[in-house]
Formats: structure tokens, C-alpha cells, sequence
């Protein structure tokens, strides 16, 4: 669902795209020097001249490096006594994002290399290079050379490579953050023995290194740094963590961050014995096991995060005891029975997630009781409406929050008026939650406040407002709804999902006037008529567009201003006329669905639509034969959906060439020839999936990095403009590939899974000749259909080299010879059709024959004999050497 609000990623995912990991340590002295308005050293100064020579800075971020007076350079502090150089902040600042120019921290940062002439600054104590690019670079080696650095940070700076064991002689750092961003983990540490020189390390963060080749003696080193305070080690691909730890000798930790690694063992019990801990980190682990019931050791703690584990049994009723608790994340884990009452004696809390658990029991205003301070609030249960959330209809909650997440629980079906009280609500989601009825005029209020909307999948009804306005690059999803009437004018959003309601009238011809930010529309199966309005060329920003299943008529307007969209889907209206053939004109059109439409003419106008991966045209009127060019210009298509429409003459050789190409539906056109032997060379039917495949992970991870994005800009440095860029980019993930197509006798809609379907569907045609040996090749083919052709022939006896195929329809056609033995190796094949052929000899009866208990699937066969049929089979040789004779 595009607004679920997932915290798992809000210190995991944007913290390493756009922030570090400053907790405590950053107002613990470092920052303290001033600058000197004498001149510097002539030696240090021509240090800093050389070193500024080996960069490039583009935004004059180096301008003031003029002159003799470098202690007032920018970013240069000196001591005052002794006018030595003692300090070089050059961290790239904050930069104000813009939605055009997803670029501009290019622009803003220092690039180049870093010169070994700043080993002249013998008395440097400070260096930060931080969020700089220094161009896949290593980190130099004579870093370790600067004996007196206490403060060291080239964390999210593009360096690459092994980080140096030079290192380990700085034995006066207190502060090392090396960690790299998220799209850029090229930094390397295969020992982690040289960290024990740095016996004064008080922070470390190497998150996003890869530490994989340093797993098994990582906590023996770190656990002999008795004045680490912070330890940050996210996404680190480390994999060994004892469950048990004898002695703990950084007794002073205060912060521990290990998530996203990859431990998958029980949760390790030692963590919960440091009683200093404030923040513990262990989201995406795959730990194991029930949560200790010692809680209460933990009280200074003020975050825990344990979200997306393995972790089951009930929560301890000593939770209640972490009276310092600000922040608690339990979210997708396997937890189970009532959550606790004593969750309402966290008097500080602020942040509670209990989303995505196995819940069972009521909520109710106990378990709210003293949360005065409680500003964000998540809840779901995975089991089937097994968490009920009661706490009256007059109840007066004791919090003002800014987001509510409530999914898959039974609350009171009319609309939560309590929620009248909450003031400062920035992010609503009542999810499937059973509320029904009318949506009261004080909550539409509230829209002008609102960033994120989500009323999705329960039973409201009533007309919207005429006009609603939302916070800029806002997300509104009203879907699955009994929503009727007009479609209002939404002002400031980016996502808007109103799909699946009773939405009737014409889509307003300024329409796109109003949402001029707009990156996903989605208005699909409601009852819009009428043409789709021009002003949606005026959409730039638009990434995907969803009008499916409407009585939308006339003409596909120009899109061509649509620069940046991705994904249309306008099947199963009445709309008419050619395809337009500015439509791949500016787009980078990747997934086009005209389906069930009155469209025709020749495919032409799809010649520039050189990105496309998805062609669905199933069910038109569109004739001609398919153009050579298809195969040869749309090099990337890996869907080919051109069923029940008037296409005829030969398909062309060209289709083979498709390096991509796992569905190629031709079905119910006017096809003759045989049969391409060349199909058998599309190498994506080969093996059983190709890596480049989305997968349902994949998208999950998509869905909470979106949610938390619009969640943690709010009210923290980055501007809308940042999540507008981010949920454009992963919103294809989520909103990918809805299509239709006929498997296992039955016409099924795939969603997001469609990268899993291999087929082959060429059935109504006039195809003539043998089935090509050549198909057989195919290994990874899962529905073959070439029913009602005049094809000849036997069934190639290799057919069961197709080991993964599920359905097999070769129906009404002229096939002779017998049932290949063959095929009693296809395990996988549950769906077959051989009716209305000339096939003979017996039915083969083992592995899955056995399953096949209709007749009907051989009914047209008068020379089969076995079960099911009722004819059966005796075998006597007759005058051809190998035959079978058979009598009823």
C-alpha cells in the first residue's frame, strides 16, 4: 500500500541518503576552535593551496582561499597561541533539494582527490571531508600520519576500496565515521585487528562498509574499546553475533546500531544486560527467539527498534518498566497474545509502532493512559481481524499526535470522532479498518494540514468536497471505498489513489490544473465518462497514470509534455481512434496498457517507444501485420500482450531476438504460417527466473522506504521536494505491471508477480505445420497454448524437457502420433487440454496423469484409449514394426 507508514526504515534508510549519525558526540568539544585573524604558517598555508589544486569546486565553495590569512579561510580554524592549523571542516552543507535537479548535491560538492601535501598540518587535530566526492577513490594511507586527530569523518565522500590499517595509529581519535551512502557501498574492511590502536575511540560508524570478511572477530575488537560511547554498524552484511557475552568491557555505550545485517540467529541476550544503553538498534536482522523478560534492566534506554525480525511469543509486561522509553519499534516481527496495559505507563514515550504482529485481544484506553507525550502511533495485526481497537466513541485520547497508522483491525464502524481532538495531525491512516458511513465535514478540515492520507478498503460513502487542499507533494489514498458523485480538485498532492469506488461524471477539464505535482493518478474502476481532459498534458512530474476500467470515450489525448511518465494504463474504456504518436515522444514510456478498447490502425506510432518493457493491446481493433521493427527497435520488451485483434500475415522472426521477451500473448488473431522455430532461442524462458526481476521484497522494501521518506521529512531538514523525488522513483516497484492473461483454463490478473509468468500464448490463429522441436529449449516455459490451429504433426517427443511447465492447451487442432511417455516427467504440469486431435495409442497413467481424471481434456481423440476414457487398451503388435494396436 503506498501510504503504510513503516518506521523500520526512519533510521535506516534516509539517515545514510541524506544525514549521519550525530548523536551525542558532536557537542562534545570538537567543534570548539575559533579562527585567528593573523596569518598562518607559510608552510601550512601552501598545504591548503596545494590540496585545494587537486580539487574541483564547481559551487566556489573554496573562494575565500585567498591570501596570507588562511585561519580565516572558510572551514580552516587555527589555535590561537600558535597559529597552527588545527582544524579542516570542508563537509558538504545542507542543500535545499530541487525536483528538476536531483543533481545539485554534484554541483555542491568538493570533487577530486585529497593530496598528501596536508601532511605539512603536523598539528591537526579535526578533519571532516565529509559528504564530498572524491571519485571511487581509496582512502589515502597517510591519514594514518595524523598522530594528533582526535575527529576524523569521511563518511557518504564516494571512496572505494580497503579501508587502510594506517589507521590504527591515530591512537588519540575519539570520533571515526567512515560509513558510505546507501547507492554507494564500495568501502571494504577485511580486519578488523588495526581498530584496536584507536584505544580513545569514543564514536564509530562504519555503516553501509562492507565488513563481511571481518564478521567472526568484529565483537572482539570492539568489545576492547572501554570508552566507546557510539557504535554504528548498519548494513554491514556482518553474519556472526554470540547469543551470550561472558564480560562486557564498553560498559559505557550509550548508542549501539547493528540493523540490516545479516545474523539470522536468536536474539542475543547480552545486549539487554547494558544498563547504559539509550539506543539499540537491531532492525532486519532476522533475530530470533521471544524478547527477554528482564526488560527492566534497560532503564535509561530511550530507543528501541526491533523491527522486522523473526521475533515471537508475547511482549513482556516489564516493557512498562523502561521508564525512560521514547521511541519503541516492534513492527513485522512474529509477535503474539494481547500487547501489554503496562504500555500505558511509558509516561515519556513518543514514537510506539506495534504495526505488522500476529495481535490477538482488545486496545483500549488503557494502553493510552499516561502517553501524554505520544506524537506517532502504528498498529496492525497480520492476522485476519484478530486486534480489536476499542476505546469508545467519546473517548478523549491524553496525546495530540502528527500520525495515526491503524491497518487490518476492527474499530467502531463509525467514523472515529475522537480523532476531532488531535489538532496536529500530519499523517492519517485508518487502513481496512471496518468504518462505514459518511466522513464527517470537520475532518476534511483537516486536509490543509494533512501529508499523508489513507482511507483505504473500508466501506465510506458519501460525495467528497468539491476542492480539497493538502500540504504540497502530499499522498491521498481513498481507494476501495463507496465514495460517489463528482471527482473533486485536489490541490498540493503528488499521489493521488481513488480507485475502486462509485466516482461518476466527467474527469473536470482543468483537472490537471489543479495537480500540477502529481506523480502517480490513479482513478481506475469507478464510472468516469466522458474524454479524458487535455489539461493532463500539463502534468510534467506525472509518472503514472491509472484511468483502467472506467466508460472514458474519444481520443488518447497528446501527452507529449509527460517527459517523465512511465506507466499508462487506460484499458477497458470505450476509447477510439490510433494510438497518438507523440506518446514516446518526451516519456521514457516503460509499461503501456490500452487493453479493451475500440483502438485501431497499425502500431506505427509506437516506433520511439524504445524503453518500453510492457505492450498490453489485447482486445481492439488494430490489423496490419506485427512490423519487423518491434523485434529490433523495442530491445527491452518483455511483455507482448496483442491477443483478440486483427492482426494477420506471418509473426515475424524478429520477435526472437528479444533478449527479455517471457510473455508473448498473440492469441485470437489472424496469424498464418507455422510456427517460428527461432522461438526457441528467447533466452528469457530459458532458466527459471532473470535476476534483473523485481521481486516482492523488493517492492516491500520500496513500499516502507516511501511511506518513511514522507514520514521523516516532516518536520526535520529536508524539504517535500526530497520525498516528491524519492517516491517517484520507487513507485514503480509498487505500481508495476497489472495484467491479464489466460493460465490453467482460466483468465487470472497477475500484480506485481507478473515477472514470474513465462508464456507462450498463440491460440486462434491459422497456424499451420508441426509444433517446432525447437520450443522445447524453452525450460523455463510455464504456459504453452497453441490451441484451435490447423498444426500437424506429432507432439515433439522432447516436450518434457519443459519441466516447469503448468499449463499445456494444444486443443482443437490435427495433431497425430501418441501421448509422449515424456510428459509423465512433467511434475509441475496441472492444467492440459490435448481434446479435438487425432492422438493415439493409451493414455500415459503415471506422476501426473494420475490427477487427470477429466475425459474431457482427450474427448475428440476416438484412436486414445485408457483411463479416464472408457475405452481400453490391449496391446498387440500389428503389421507397422513398433505400432500399437488397440480395441474398444
Amino acid at each position: 500500500m503506498i501510504t503504510s507508514i513503516f518506521t523500520h526504515f526512519l533510521l535506516l534508510f534516509l539517515v545514510h541518503l541524506f544525514s549521519n549519525e550525530f548523536i551525542s558526540l558532536q557537542a562534545s568539544g570538537f567543534g570548539s576552535y575559533s579562527t585567528n585573524f593573523t596569518t598562518c604558517w607559510e608552510i601550512e598555508r601552501n598545504a591548503l593551496l596545494k590540496f585545494k589544486e587537486g580539487l574541483k569546486d564547481p559551487s566556489g565553495r573554496l573562494s575565500s582561499w585567498v591570501g596570507n590569512y588562511c585561519c580565516t579561510w572558510s572551514g580552516v580554524g587555527c589555535n590561537r597561541q600558535t597559529r597552527h592549523v588545527t582544524k579542516l571542516d570542508l563537509r558538504m552543507p545542507p542543500i535545499s533539494s530541487n525536483f528538476n535537479h536531483p543533481t545539485t548535491s554534484d554541483f555542491a560538492s568538493l570533487q577530486g582527490m585529497i593530496s598528501p601535501s596536508l601532511l605539512d598540518l603536523k598539528y591537526l587535530n579535526y578533519l571532516d571531508l565529509s559528504r564530498n566526492n572524491f571519485e571511487q577513490t581509496p582512502i589515502p594511507n597517510f591519514i594514518g600520519s595524523f598522530t594528533k586527530l582526535e575527529y576524523l569523518d569521511l563518511s557518504c565522500a564516494s571512496f572505494r576500496g580497503l579501508v587502510p590499517p594506517h589507521l590504527g595509529n591515530l591512537s588519540n581519535l575519539r570520533y571515526l565515521d567512515l560509513s558510505s551512502k546507501f547507492s554507494d557501498r564500495d568501502i571494504l574492511v577485511s580486519d578488523f585487528s588495526w581498530i584496536l590502536g584507536l584505544s580513545s575511540l569514543e564514536f564509530l560508524s562504519l555503516s553501509m562498509a562492507n565488513l563481511s570478511f571481518a564478521s567472526t572477530n568484529w565483537l572482539q575488537v570492539i568489545n576492547m574499546l572501554p570508552s566507546l560511547m557510539e557504535l554504528h554498524l548498519s548494513f554491514c552484511r556482518l553474519h556472526d553475533i554470540p547469543t551470550s557475552l561472558p564480560i562486557v568491557n564498553f560498559s559505557s555505550i550509550q548508542v549501539i546500531d547493528l540493523s540490516s545485517n545479516d545474523f539470522n540467529s536468536p536474539l542475543p541476550s547480552w545486549l539487554f544486560n547494558i544498563s547504559s544503553l539509550v539506543e539499540l538498534e537491531l532492525s532486519s536482522n532476522g533475530f530470533s527467539g521471544q524478547l527477554p523478560s528482564y526488560l527492566e534492566n534497560l532503564n535509561n534506554m530511550r530507543d528501541l527498534n526491533l523491527d522486522y525480525n523473526d521475533l515471537l511469543g508475547l511482549l513482556p509486561i516489564s516493557i512498562g518498566n523502561l521508564s525512560s522509553l521514547e521511541i519503541l519499534c516492534l513492527s513485522s516481527n512474529q509477535l503474539n497474545g494481547t500487547i501489554p496495559e503496562t504500555i500505558g505507563q511509558l509516561k515519556k514515550l513518543i514514537s510506539l509502532d506495534l504495526s505488522s504482529n500476529n495481535w490477538g485481544g482488545v486496545v483500549s484506553r488503557i494502553h493510552f493512559l499516561h502517553l501524554n507525550n505520544m506524537k506517532e502511533f502504528f498498529l496492525s495485526s497480520v492476522k485476519e481481524k484478530s486486534l480489536v481497537f476499542d476505546v469508545g466513541y467519546d473517548w478523549i485520547p491524553p496525546f495530540s499526535l502528527n500520525l495515526i497508522s491503524i491497518r487490518n483491525c476492527q474499530m467502531n464502524p463509525k467514523f472515529p470522532i475522537w480523532l476531532q481532538t488531535q489538532k496536529e495531525l500530519i499523517i492519517v491512516e485508518l487502513t481496512e479498518v471496518g468504518i462505514s458511513g459518511y466522513v464527517p465535514d470537520w475532518f476534511w478540515k483537516l486536509s490543509p494540514q494533512i501529508v499523508v492520507l489513507s482511507l483505504r478498503s473500508n466501506k465510506l460513502r458519501g460525495q467528497l468536497p468539491r476542492s480539497l487542499k493538502f500540504q504540497s507533494n502530499s499522498s491521498v489514498d481513498l481507494s476501495f471505498n463507496l465514495f460517489e458523485g463528482l471527482v473533486p480538485l485536489f490541490f498540493g498532492v503528488c499521489i493521488l489513489n481513488l480507485k475502486n469506488n462509485s466516482l461518476l461524471g466527467p474527469i473536470p477539464a482543468n483537472f490537471g490544473d489543479a495537480v500540477l505535482d502529481l506523480i502517480l493518478m490513479d482513478l481506475s474502476e469507478n464510472y468516469f465518462n466522458g474524454s479524458i481532459p487535455s489539461s493532463i498534458n500539463k502534468l510534467e512530474n506525472l509518472r503514472l497514470l491509472y484511468l483502467a476500467n472506467n466508460e472514458l470515450s474519444g481520443k488518447i489525448p497528446s501527452m507529449n509534455r509527460l517527459k517523465n511518465l512511465g506507466t499508462i494504463d487506460l484499458s477497458n474504456n470505450n476509447l477510439l481512434g490510433n494510438i497518438p504518436s507523440s506518446l514516446c515522444t518526451q516519456s521514457p514510456l516503460v509499461y503501456l496498457k490500452l487493453n479493451g478498447n475500440n483502438l485501431y490502425g497499425k502500431l506505427s506510432s509506437l516506433r520511439n517507444c524504445t524503453n518500453l518493457r510492457a505492450l498490453g493491446l489485447a482486445n481492439n481493433q488494430f490489423h496490419g501485420g506485427i512490423p519487423r521493427w518491434i523485434g529490433e527497435t523495442l530491445s527491452r520488451l518483455s511483455i507482448l500482450q496483442l491477443q483478440g485483434n486483427m492482426f494477420r500475415g506471418k509473426i515475424p522472426k524478429s520477435l526472437c531476438s528479444l533478449p527479455f521477451l517471457h510473455v508473448m500473448d498473440l492469441g485470437r488473431n489472424n496469424f498464418v504460417g507455422s510456427i517460428p522455430p527461432c522461438l526457441g532461442n528467447l533466452s528469457s524462458l530459458y532458466h527459471s527466473k532473470n535476476d534483473t526481476h523485481v521481486s516482492p521484497t523488493a517492492a516491500a522494501f520500496a513500499a516502507a522506504a516511501i511511506s518513511t521518506t514522507v514520514a521523516t521529512s516532516i518536520g526535520g531538514d529536508n524539504d517535500a521536494t526530497i520525498v516528491a523525488v524519492l517516491i517517484a522513483e520507487l513507485l514503480p516497484f509498487l505500481f508495476g505491471t497489472q495484467m491479464e492473461f489466460s493460465v490453467k483454463g482460466q483468465t487470472l490478473e497477475f500484480i506485481n508477480t507478473i515477472d514470474f509468468l513465462n508464456l507462450i500464448d498463440l491460440s486462434s490463429n491459422n497456424l499451420e505445420g508441426e509444433i517446432p522441436k525447437e520450443i522445447m529449449k524453452l525450460s523455463a516455459l510455464g504456459t504453452l497454448n497453441l490451441s484451435r490451429n490447423q498444426l500437424t504433426g506429432n507432439i515433439p517427443e522432447k516436450i518434457g524437457d519443459l519441466q516447469l511447465l503448468e499449463t499445456l492447451d494444444l486443443s482443437v487442432n490435427h495433431l497425430s502420433g501418441p501421448i509422449p511417455a515424456s510428459m509423465s516427467s512433467m511434475t509441475f504440469l496441472s492444467h492440459l487440454n490435448l481434446s479435438y486431435n487425432d492422438l493415439a495409442g493409451p493414455i500415459p497413467s503415471a506422476n501426473q496423469f494420475q490427477t487427470f481424471n477429466d475425459p474431457s481434456i482427450y474427448e475428440g481423440n476416438p484412436k486414445l484409449c485408457g483411463a479416464p476414457l472408457p475405452t481400453n487398451c490391449s496391446t498387440h503388435k500389428n503389421d507397422t514394426p513398433g505400432g500399437i494396436y488397440w480395441q474398444g
